[in-house]
Order: structure tokens, then sequence, then C-alpha cells
């Protein structure tokens, strides 16, 4: 039974390294999102107000939300990525439970 237990926490340890490769891939991708727009609004800030037209008015604003929804996805990504990893620690300490009750059981198992 607790070779049992030891494979499917294994395989939760696995299903949680993908989805931290994920969110880490998800996360590489919003950075570049969150440079590009970054970019393109700091170009369009340079521009005096005055010589802006409403097109250029309504793009600012239009990349100003982009990139705070960007940023508040990368935060929820980086609460989530915190989640995994305590799931990955709770992980190890069941794993090392059992693997302490399992050495209990050999141990009292053996003929003296």
């Amino acid at each position: 039974m607790t070779q049992w237990f030891n494979l499917v926490n294994k395989k939760n340890a696995l299903i949680r390294r993908q989805m931290q490769l994920n969110i880490l891939e998800q996360e590489e991708d919003l950075t570049r999102r969150c440079s590009l727009l970054a970019r393109e609004l700091r170009l369009s800030l340079a521009v005096e107000e005055w010589r802006k037209t409403h097109g250029q008015k309504r793009r600012e604003r239009l990349l100003l939300q982009e990139l705070l929804e960007a940023v508040n996805e990368r935060d929820r990504l980086v609460q989530e990525m915190d989640e995994q990893e305590k799931a990955i620690a709770d992980d190890d300490e069941i794993e090392r439970n059992l693997s302490q009750v399992e050495l209990q059981r050999k141990n009292n198992c053996i003929l003296q």
C-alpha cells in the first residue's frame, strides 16, 4: 500500500512540475508582451499631448489598459507558481513520512 502511495505521489510531483513549466512559459510570454507594450507606450507618451490625434490618444489608453492586464496576469501566474511550490513541498513531506513509515514497518518485521 505504501508503494502505491509513493507512486501516486511521484505522479503528482511530475504533474506539478509540468504545470510549473507551463506557468514559466506563460510568464515569459507575458514578460515579452509587457516589454513590447511598454516600449510602444513610451513612444506614444513622448509625443506632446497637443500633437496627438484622437486615434493616437485612444491607442495610448488601449496600450495602458493592455499593459495593466498583462501585469495582472503575470501577478496571477506568480501566485499560481507559489501555490505549486507549496504543493510540491507538501508532496515531499508526504513522501518523507511514507518512507519513514515503510522503514519502521520493515524494521518491525525483522526476526531477531
